[in-house]
């Protein structure tokens, strides 16, 4: 979806994978607004304070995102579109003309955001005597080394951020598995209309009476319909103890009456919240 001249806000500062996600969904031409929390997100754009928002929502490599998945169920916004971003995590230092095995030996300390050191954890595990030290995101691990211009520390971050922070690539594509893809969500307020065409896919969150089989008896709708689920996750609802809320993701084709298929579930569940329809995004391997 290209736009132009709208707020988008996204967690984290420039060159952090949300803010490439957004660039790539939208385009350029757009204030993107960088904020500290996910939260912050979707207050931001359910209160019209903002037209988009950008959140990871699954990696395939780490799971879910659950705080996020909580706030689709809190918030009123809907998901108007996907994306599947590649990882490609960076070791980047600042510029210094030597080997890479004679520069690893000066490196004391690599910054970055948790995720991102687990996912390098085999590159990591090479280098016992340096420190790693979670930070808030890639991108803020980047800007902080850059400023700092200390030849012993470096940061793990994607190539985009050795370029917006005049740092060097030590080395390309250190994460432990090459296919490393984060899922991420555009969020709009629930008033948002748009023209999209051949939309495939859908996010629901519903609950269930404490019945025998009533999950059961519930996706039975979609198994009917040959309806694909694609994720499906449960979470607790934390004012009601041992109870718990549904987000599934599903693609449909053009075929299938939705609005059918709606119908018939409502039956079968307590609360129930369509969370988006939009297009199925696709993953590009190498």
């Amino acid at each position: 979806m290209k736009v132009k001249n709208r707020k988008i806000v996204y967690q984290g500062i420039e060159g952090s994978y949300s803010y490439l996600a957004g660039v790539k969904f939208f385009s350029k031409e757009n204030k993107f607004i960088g904020v500290n929390n996910f939260k912050e997100i979707f207050k931001l754009v359910a209160e019209n304070k903002a037209d988009f928002g950008v959140v990871p929502i699954e990696n395939s490599i780490a799971g879910s995102v659950y705080e996020n998945i909580d706030y689709l169920n809190r918030y009123n916004v809907k998901i108007i579109g996907e994306h599947y971003l590649k990882i490609e995590h960076c070791l980047l230092g600042i510029k210094a003309r030597m080997p890479f095995n004679i520069r690893m030996k000066y490196i004391k300390k690599i910054y970055s955001h948790p995720k991102a050191l687990e996912q390098c954890s085999k590159f990591l595990d090479k280098y016992k005597n340096i420190e790693k030290i979670a930070y808030t995101d890639t991108a803020s691990s980047a800007k902080l080394i850059s400023e700092l211009n200390d030849i012993t520390l470096a940061c793990i971050a994607s190539k985009e951020c050795a370029y917006l922070y005049n740092l060097q690539i030590l080395k390309n594509n250190i994460q432990d598995f090459k296919n490393n893809f984060t899922r991420f969500l555009f969020i709009a307020q629930l008033n948002f209309n748009f023209k999209e065409y051949n939309l495939n896919k859908a996010s629901i969150i519903f609950t269930l009476p404490h019945i025998p089989g009533s999950l059961y008896r519930a996706l039975e709708i979609f198994a009917i319909n040959n309806i694909n689920l694609t994720k499906i996750e449960s979470r607790p609802i934390p004012e009601k103890p041992f109870e718990y809320f549904f987000f599934v993701d599903f693609i449909f084709n053009s075929r299938i009456n939705l609005d059918e298929i709606f119908l018939k579930f409502r039956k079968k569940v307590k609360k129930f919240k369509i969370l988006g329809i939009y297009k199925n995004a696709k993953m590009w391997y190498d």
